[in-house]
């Protein structure tokens, strides 16, 4: 184990592991979870099984192994500046754009829907949609377009290393989004008997908002000596919750099975996308810090 805490490369190793491994465990038992013990209604569980323990349980362990052993080796690690130029850096950047984008317009038709919908006991439309949550979502698809554009035009500078340190003040642009993803989704019912999908949801968001904010402090050189273990605290759990809200839900669509998924909860593209963008984003971490240590 002493062997093991030396090892300097702990800080990703560990955390890509254990993220892998518990991608590949959650994944089908969630997909299995869909089909046989949720309320595609509610959402919630109608009734137990061991596979819900052990869901939640090889979840718990593969964060606490991500935050536990970065947070052990945080202080020999030194933060390095992330090269984010080149074509796989434009490419994925641009895919996190299209996701975000896709997001927002799918908020925005939910949007509008509402004013279609009966508005029950309220003196006014306005005030029914405002109820409903309204505000928040054209909040949320206004953060969501801009947190689109910035990716977008962070894709398009790739190939110019003059532009994107000029892009530093729009890196909070995705944690105002994720936060706002957060505030929406806390209006919804949950069950904290019955764990349901809000719950991942929740937890796949919070993860993924952090690990933007110690980026953004990363590529603003923002007390960046006290936050780059972060990227790989935080960033492999969010990873792997976005893989499980995502991909199951996702299996179900292109297996026909659609209906067993609450109309709130579908398979939503920006989930996939960040996947993609953090994997990418500690990689590119791992290749500019491996020589310096």
């Amino acid at each position: 184990m002493k062997n093991l805490l030396k090892d300097n490369n702990i800080i990703y190793k560990l955390p890509l592991f254990s993220t892998l491994v518990a991608a590949l465990i959650c994944i089908p038992l969630r997909a299995y979870h869909y089909c046989k013990l949720i309320n595609p209604t509610t959402g919630f569980f109608d009734s137990t099984d061991l596979s819900i323990a052990v869901l939640y349980a090889v979840l718990a362990v593969c964060i606490a192994v991500c935050v536990i052993f970065a947070y052990i080796k945080h202080k020999s690690i030194k933060p390095v500046a992330i090269d984010f130029s080149g074509k796989g850096s434009a490419i994925v950047s641009l895919i996190m754009a299209a996701g975000i984008a896709t997001d927002a317009f799918s908020v925005l038709s939910d949007y509008l829907a509402l004013f279609t919908t009966s508005n029950g006991g309220y003196i006014s439309v306005a005030e029914y949609v405002s109820a409903q949550g309204g505000t928040i979502m054209l909040a949320q698809v206004a953060s969501g377009i801009l947190t689109a554009v910035y990716f977008a035009v962070s894709g398009l500078a790739a190939f110019n290393r003059t532009i994107l340190p000029k892009l530093r003040l729009f890196t909070i642009l995705p944690v105002i989004w994720c936060i706002l993803r957060l505030l929406f989704r806390f209006r919804r019912t949950i069950s904290f008997v019955n764990v349901s999908d809000l719950l991942l949801e929740l937890f796949a968001i919070v993860f993924s908002m952090t690990f933007f904010l110690a980026l953004a402090q990363v590529i603003a050189k923002v007390d960046a000596s006290t936050v780059f273990w972060k990227l790989f605290a935080y960033g492999f759990p969010a990873v792997m919750l976005s893989l499980v809200c995502f991909v199951p839900r996702f299996i179900l669509v292109i297996t026909g099975n659609s209906e067993q998924l609450n109309p709130l909860y579908t398979a939503n593209f920006c989930d996939l996308t960040f996947a993609i963008y953090a994997i990418h984003t500690c990689f590119t971490a791992i290749k500019a810090k491996a020589p310096q240590n």
